[in-house]
């Protein structure tokens, strides 16, 4: 989990949880990666999905709008991106930026648009 309040700026792990994360090859799962996309999301402030730390302010609307577009392909049994996605925004970054660390080409090829912006926020530009 990402804390809150004092807690605020830390993330605190199950190492159990840590290394199943990194064993499990298949799964789409990483809990290190997971907490670790709500702490960058965060940096301004806010955990709201929009990690503006990594995006100019010209690829929100953008972004948001293939957020909801693909938490709709995943409601209606479309996609292979995991459930919890739907949660809200900062879960889909989250869920997103697993998919995309674990099994980047899997994801460039089933959802070039969410790799493409993903490529991006993540890249040393």
């Amino acid at each position: 989990m990402v804390g809150n309040g004092f807690m605020n700026g830390k993330m605190i792990l199950s190492k159990t949880s840590l290394r199943q994360g990194f064993q499990a090859e298949l799964d789409k799962k990483n809990v290190g990666i997971h907490e670790f996309v709500h702490l960058i999301d965060g940096e301004d402030g806010s955990i709201d999905g929009i990690p503006k730390v990594l995006m100019k302010q010209q690829y929100v609307l953008p972004w948001m709008n293939l957020i909801y577009k693909k938490i709709e392909e995943i409601n209606l049994d479309d996609s292979d991106i995991r459930n919890y996605a739907t949660t809200n925004e900062e879960e889909f970054l989250a869920v997103a930026s697993e998919y995309f660390f674990e099994h980047h080409q899997q994801l460039k090829k089933k959802h070039p648009e969410l790799f493409e912006i993903l490529s991006y926020f993540y890249s040393s530009k």
